[in-house]
């Protein structure tokens, strides 16, 4: 009995899908942690803002710094099973540009009220989170446009609580998504 062209052509493709299946899966796997890790962190500095608002700044520079510290961590703890040195060199630039570029833009634009900071940096990271999902999968493009749409509503309809609306909504669904990635 042999094997038909076509069959063929079918057994290729459906182990390419399967290839890919597998590839998305293992970077949600990876993702996972950093997300919860990142939206504890929001959570916490967010609250911190809400609560002492004249130093939520302070907040975010202990923040950012430990939960980097965390990130490299997870990092190096997935490294054994990741085969591709590449991913964590890009992964750090792609991070080192997002303080940078945030940092620009706090210096052009010279935010006059902190909530400004608060919602433009969320932003930022939702529009990364939802570039990153169209490689990694649709669940992170999810995730980017709910922060992205949850930061946007709590700065314009709850601007009296818009640090709290933060802690609990931007850090849940980081933390939200990174459970769910974790199920993918």
């Amino acid at each position: 009995m042999s094997i038909t062209k076509e069959a063929a052509a079918d057994a290729l493709r459906i182990a390419h899908e399967a290839s890919e299946r597998s590839a998305m899966l293992r970077g949600y796997q990876s993702t996972a942690p950093h997300l919860i890790l990142w939206g504890c962190a929001y959570a916490a500095a967010y609250s911190y803002g809400y609560f002492v608002p004249q130093n939520a700044g302070l907040a975010w520079l202990v923040a950012v710094p430990i939960t980097s510290v965390g990130d490299v961590i997870v990092a190096w703890r997935d490294k054994g099973e990741q085969t591709d040195s590449g991913d964590w060199t890009s992964m750090a630039g792609l991070f080192a540009t997002f303080l940078a570029f945030i940092t620009a833009a706090a210096a052009v634009f010279q935010p006059q009220d902190p909530k400004q900071m608060a919602a433009f940096v969320p932003l930022v990271v939702a529009a990364c989170y939802t570039v990153l999902g169209l490689w990694l999968g649709r669940r992170m493009v999810f995730a980017g446009i709910a922060v992205g749409a949850l930061t946007l509503f709590g700065f314009f309809a709850l601007p009296a609580y818009f640090m709290l609306w933060m802690a609990a909504v931007g850090g849940g669904t980081l933390i939200l998504t990174g459970l769910w990635l974790r199920q993918a």
